[in-house]
């Protein structure tokens, strides 16, 4: 195998291990989205609050493992770095969110979590490379 070979099989696995990571992070934030919404009652923008948050964690323990293979156990520190570069992917999710939601009132809480997850998927991406899992 020649050293292009184990370099694209490295990007793909990494590649793979942050989509999957996303649709982790994506399925906990829709699920807590959908009890909260439908089941509770809640507001979509408030439910948005404790999806996001519990998503972020499943997001992080998984992207650590699979997409940026962090040896060691996982700390506080990491957690901190990681939650400040989600920050902007959250933002930019929760904006798109918010907006679909106020453009178009009867669109399904969770049709504009798909739109604005894509949205920001990009920004958590160079968050999560250039600062959180930096080597």
């Amino acid at each position: 195998m020649t050293g292009r070979d184990r370099n694209d099989r490295r990007r793909g696995a990494h590649m793979t291990g942050f989509v999957f990571s996303g649709l982790l992070a994506f399925a906990v934030d829709a699920g807590l989205l959908v009890v909260l919404t439908h089941w509770a009652g809640m507001s979509p923008f408030l439910a948005r609050v404790p999806s996001i948050a519990l998503s972020m964690l499943a997001g992080w323990l998984s992207n650590r493992r699979l997409t940026f293979r962090v040896p060691g156990p996982p700390g506080p520190i990491e957690f901190l770095r990681y939650a400040m570069a989600s920050g902007t992917g959250v933002a930019v999710n929760y904006a798109v969110f918010s907006a679909l939601l106020l453009a178009w009132p009867a669109l399904l809480p969770v049709a504009a979590l798909v739109a604005a997850s894509g949205a920001a998927a990009g920004f958590s991406y160079a968050g999560y490379r250039w600062f959180a899992f930096r080597r």
